[in-house]
């Protein structure tokens, strides 16, 4: 008898003792961080917590970017951008439906790079798409060219990219250059790049095609002394829209060439159906043609339908297949980004 009197006296004490705001968060299903960091606001905004439970609070109050002030804001745009992202711009004022619609494109986009989501922010009114946003972003071309050059990262070994802001150094001379028969043209490529150029002169030449190597390896110096006589003739920055400057040519490579056939001027070359065959067809050998139409903004230089330049045939296959440049491919696929 006296062991059920203490029980029920047990019973009782339990029964009285009063649910705590923890007890009653833990039942809704928060979790215990998200639990620390109610039970550290104000008694009303506790019972916000409590009354207006949403499955997607415990994800929000964990946030460094949390403000109990724009809870309603961050549920109306919870799921459209990374929740950290989606609550810092919250905070600042700068998300409305459209810019969540242009966000959304762009963290969905294959050509993403987290380390520029602040540039992409910065520039994202500056242009008529977020593709055409995204493209100036990635290549950097939102900058003058020739400003911040730096050494191209040579560890990319085919890859290796020089434009207008990578450069290479003025003594790089590739170890693996081989002569270009004469039946294939003239000058200088790199051994694997000449390898396949040989099949795609054979295959175009088969359909009538004679596309040959005009000028392919240039040292720094004989880049020097063709850059110098292209200034004799016009101001720079014409000459900058289709020859390079030393040291910014892909020439010195070995991995790039002009190409044309007998007889025609080179800047006629795109005028002739053995250039619509070699822009179709490049990538299946692993080259690309490396300034394409419509891309000056991009690539800095004007169209050249004979200039293609080798990068192996999947990557050039990718970059066919998407319609970029190299120099976009390159900072999406290649470049190594802190």
């Amino acid at each position: 008898m006296k062991r059920v009197l203490i029980l029920l006296l047990l019973l009782g004490l339990c029964a009285c003792k009063k649910e705590t705001v923890e007890d009653k968060l833990r039942i809704l299903g928060y979790t215990e961080e998200a639990i620390r960091v109610i039970c550290s606001l104000p008694e009303t905004q506790q019972k916000q917590f409590i009354e207006t439970y949403d499955e997607h609070y415990s994800e929000l109050l964990v946030s460094p970017y949390f403000e109990v002030d724009h809870l309603e804001e961050y549920l109306r745009y919870y799921g459209t951008l990374s929740n950290d992202k989606m609550m810092e711009m919250v905070n600042q004022g700068l998300l409305d439906e459209n810019t969540i619609f242009r966000m959304k494109e762009i963290y969905e986009s294959d050509y993403y790079i987290p380390a520029y989501e602040e540039l992409y922010l910065q520039y994202l009114d500056q242009y008529p798409s977020v593709r055409q946003m995204m493209e100036v972003v990635n290549t950097g071309t939102y900058k003058p060219f020739f400003t911040e050059i730096k050494e191209t990262d040579m560890s990319k070994g085919y890859l290796i990219l020089v434009n207008k802001y990578y450069t290479l150094a003025a003594d790089y001379e590739p170890e693996d250059l081989v002569g270009v028969e004469s039946e294939y043209g003239k000058g200088y490529l790199r051994e694997e790049a000449y390898a396949a150029f040989k099949l795609l002169h054979d295959d175009a030449y088969k359909l009538g095609y004679n596309i040959r190597v005009v000028s392919p390896y240039r040292s720094y110096d004989y880049q020097v002394a063709v850059y110098d006589k292209y200034l004799q003739r016009d101001p720079q920055e014409v000459v900058d829209s289709y020859s390079a400057r030393p040291g910014l040519s892909e020439h010195q490579t070995g991995l790039c060439a002009d190409v044309c056939i007998p007889g025609i001027y080179i800047d006629d070359f795109g005028q002739y159906p053995a250039s619509d065959w070699l822009a179709e067809n490049a990538h299946k050998y692993g080259f690309i043609i490396r300034f394409p139409q419509n891309k000056e903004e991009i690539t800095g230089y004007i169209w050249e339908a004979w200039h293609i330049r080798y990068v192996g045939v999947e990557v050039a296959t990718d970059i066919y297949e998407r319609g970029i440049t190299f120099d976009e491919y390159y900072a999406c696929f290649i470049e190594d980004h802190e």
